[in-house]
């Protein structure tokens, strides 16, 4: 797992890239990736920042809640120029209504997956529940079987 510190340089070397490409002169069209990539970055940051921690994993990391809420600040208002940065890039480039629409899009592939999340879950305690079901017709046909053979050799040797 990558520690915040390390995720949020990922970032910013992904904007400077983007940011220095477009200054070189090259297209939008042709930074793209590099867009997606600062983007994904930034939102594994962010997931990052909401995690729960292990039960095994020191909480805070031995650093006090003041400096760790000074880090987590300072991280998310470097974010929050770079995305006003990219988004005036994109719609410079694009048009207003572009980094809306690439918003929408976020959006509607975020609830998706969500909804993806959610299913996948049901369909996990669903293939759990059927697991124990057949434990459990498994248990019960041996004990009756069990029942059945201690019955034929009783009759057999003559217990009643």
């Amino acid at each position: 797992m990558i520690d915040p510190v390390s995720l949020f340089m990922a970032a910013t070397t992904a904007f400077n890239t983007v940011k220095n490409l477009i200054q070189a002169g090259r297209e939008v069209e042709d930074v793209l990736g590099q867009i997606g990539t600062w983007m994904g970055k930034v939102s594994e940051l962010n997931a990052l920042d909401n995690k729960k921690p292990s039960i095994f994993k020191r909480i805070g990391g031995g650093k006090s809640i003041e400096q760790e809420a000074m880090e987590q600040l300072q991280r998310r208002e470097a974010v929050r120029k770079q995305h006003l940065e990219m988004m005036s890039m994109v719609k410079l480039r694009y048009g207003p209504q572009a980094f809306d629409e690439l918003m929408q899009m976020q959006r509607q592939i975020k609830l998706k997956r969500e909804r993806e999340i959610i299913h996948q879950q049901h369909r996990r305690q669903e293939l759990a529940m059927y697991v124990i079901a057949a434990i459990l017709v498994a248990a019960g046909v041996w004990a009756i079987w069990g029942i059945v053979v201690t019955a034929i050799d009783w009759k057999q040797n003559g217990v009643n």
